[in-house]
């Protein structure tokens, strides 16, 4: 099966294109939703791993978009599959995200603190995570977007998430965009 997990923000129905295009190829497919049933004040992101790890098998291929390329390799550090793919991957610790990424996501500060789940606003997210886009489809991607755990965000940005590259046995693939301006190609390549 082809496990597919999005990224911070993100959900289920985000995958929908590839996995019509990958189930007329013969393959089973799943897209996790992993928020749901999660109390969003109180995750943390080993709980979206655990909730993988539930569900993903050894001949299973896990694909990951930003958190869910990282939650591919923490799970393949943890439990043996067929394979993995970490699709412009959020860092683990170690390899940072850019320093005026960082400065930006400042003003999430007090939400952060108070564990408040949070969405970044339209300017944030189209600065970031929706540059490659034009206009009318990035506004229509914003409003998809949903709140997400302030707690995994401060994981994800105080680059907390280590990986034992050592202890991972399946192969991996990174893929990067050229012009993304969260996750630099730099952070693929250094995952790699």
């Amino acid at each position: 099966m082809l496990l597919f997990i999005h990224g911070m923000w993100g959900k289920a129905e985000f995958w929908r294109l590839f996995i019509n295009y990958f189930y007329n190829k013969g393959f089973k497919c799943r897209a996790l939703e992993l928020k749901e049933g999660m109390d969003l004040r109180k995750v943390s992101f080993a709980d979206y791993v655990g909730k993988v790890k539930k569900i993903v098998g050894r001949e299973d291929i896990l694909i990951g978009h930003s958190l869910g390329g990282l939650i591919v390799q923490k799970v393949a550090e943890e439990k043996e599959i067929k394979g993995g793919v970490a699709i412009c991957s959020a860092p683990p610790k170690g390899i940072k995200f850019p320093k005026k990424f960082l400065f930006f996501s400042l003003k999430y500060l007090p939400k952060v603190i108070v564990k408040k789940p949070f969405k970044p606003d339209f300017s944030t997210s189209r600065k970031f995570f929706m540059n490659c886009l034009e206009e009318e489809g990035a506004r229509m991607g914003y409003e998809k977007l949903e709140k997400d755990s302030a707690i995994v965000a401060y994981e994800l940005a105080m680059n907390k998430i280590a990986v034992d590259e050592k202890r991972i046995k399946s192969p991996l693939l990174f893929i990067a965009t050229k012009n993304d301006k969260s996750s630099l190609p730099i952070i693929s390549k250094k995952n790699g």
